[in-house]
């Protein structure tokens, strides 16, 4: 009788046991099954109602570009637009940059700073600064301050987040806003393209002044003029190159050009030494290590035909991204230089690092790339090639999770080069951006949450 009670004992803890993990396996699935947060929202349709008023603020900017730590204007401009938008902001981060986000309205005074902001946890970054080049382009909103001009897209970078911020504040506006998309801060850097006295540019000031406190996530872009329109490039790991600089003084003694004898010419010192350093990059490094030495220019203190001059200036540009490979040039380019002192002359180096490499981190490119597929599509979405050039947005990628993306921006037709005076975008590409840099700063959010 005993033996009988246990067996139906047993039988019923069984098919309560089999009924529960059914229950948990069906609602492991139907939480699975749950579209992600970005796939809810409107982000493609609040960027085309934005559109034309992205459009008008990136030709604002094109039409007045400012350049390294002189983007006052542009700075004012943007937290005008922003504070419009019920962001509160911080200006003056990094000299000409701004920091904003979202305000806690209950905690409104009377007072400049009233606008208390909430905690911060992934960021949205844009540069604004322009180059000093002279625009060649037939457009009504060319650039009106001579010899400077968004010849690198930065107008577009800071159209695209004002953007994001555009459909972030409506979603808050028409309570579509997940709690968690209030912890977006936006990051307006002036100084991508230099650097001040002390070899920081503003990626680096930006993060002194506490632009990335409580921040554990970044997203930025950068417009690519020749990846067509409505593509979007990722790569988790290294993406773009470190950067270092140098300036060569080649010292001599200078003299009659009749009576070389009595002088020390420092352009045949400086010959000699620009033969030695083209061998640092296919003799002293790994053919399996990508870098590239380039001398970018070179000129004499004097320029006549009867004289010998007394000192030669070289400068350069190194780059690369195993970080070993900073101090491998930088001796070898001490070593090459030797052989001015061999024959006579001096030299002077002035070695400088720029930017770190970019490396995009796995966790936030994963973020970006599943807002990219529900954007555009899997199909639009390509892996760029390692590219030589460089970013400051790599400092931030030493400090928190961030991922740089590449936004296709070609006219179709008419490919266009970054750094040229002709430079320019399709304008479309303002809406992807700006669903970009919003969904995927959301879609980050939604995943930590859970």
């Amino acid at each position: 009788m005993s033996i009988l009670i246990l067996l139906e004992l047993w039988c019923i803890r069984t098919k309560l046991l089999s009924e529960r993990i059914t229950s948990k396996s069906m609602s492991s699935k139907k939480i699975s099954s749950e579209k992600p947060v970005i796939e809810k929202l409107p982000l493609k349709e609040l960027a085309e109602k934005h559109f034309a008023a992205m459009r008008e603020l990136r030709r604002t900017i094109h039409k007045n570009p400012e350049l390294s730590f002189g983007e006052n204007k542009t700075m004012a401009l943007v937290a005008s637009e922003m504070r419009r938008l019920g962001y509160a902001v911080k200006e003056g981060i990094g000299k000409t940059g701004l920091t904003a986000e979202f305000a806690e309205q209950e905690c409104q005074t009377e007072t400049s700073q009233r606008e208390k902001p909430i905690k911060s946890k992934v960021g949205i970054r844009a540069d604004m600064d322009a180059l000093p080049i002279t625009e060649d382009n037939p457009h009504d909103y060319c650039s009106t301050n001579s010899g400077v001009m968004h010849a690198c897209g930065h107008d577009a970078h800071t159209a695209c987040a004002l953007g994001a911020a555009m459909i972030l504040a409506d979603l808050n506006k028409d309570g579509l806003l997940p709690d968690f998309g209030k912890q977006i801060r936006f990051l307006f850097q002036p100084a991508e393209e230099s650097t001040n006295a002390d070899g920081k540019s503003g990626a680096s000031l930006m993060m002194e002044d506490g632009a990335l406190e409580g921040v554990e996530a970044l997203v930025g872009l950068h417009v690519f003029p020749n990846l067509p329109l409505g593509m979007i490039g990722l790569k988790e790991g290294a993406l773009l190159a470190a950067c270092d600089t140098f300036e060569i003084k080649i010292l001599g003694k200078g003299g009659h050009g009749a009576y070389p004898e009595d002088g020390i010419d420092a352009i045949v010192l400086a010959a000699q030494a620009v033969q030695a350093i083209q061998t640092i990059i296919s003799r002293r490094k790994s053919a399996l290590s990508p870098c590239v030495l380039t001398l970018g220019g070179i000129r004499s203190t004097t320029y006549a035909p009867n004289i010998i001059a007394e000192a030669v200036e070289i400068t350069g540009t190194a780059r690369y991204f195993e970080p070993a490979l900073h101090e491998l040039i930088r001796s070898e380019l001490e070593r090459a230089l030797a052989i001015v002192r061999a024959l006579g002359g001096d030299y002077q180096l002035f070695y400088k690092n720029e930017n770190p490499p970019l490396i995009n981190d796995a966790l936030m490119t994963d973020a970006v790339r599943q807002t990219a597929t529900v954007l555009v599509g899997k199909e639009n979405i390509i892996e760029p090639t390692l590219q030589l050039g460089s970013e400051d947005f790599s400092f931030y990628c030493q400090k928190t999770k961030a991922c740089f993306a590449v936004l296709g921006a070609q006219i179709e037709g008419d490919t266009r080069n970054l750094h040229t005076p002709r430079f320019d975008i399709d304008e479309a590409c303002l809406k992807t951006g700006a669903a970009l840099l919003a969904g995927s700063a959301l879609h980050f959010l939604s995943r930590d949450s859970q």
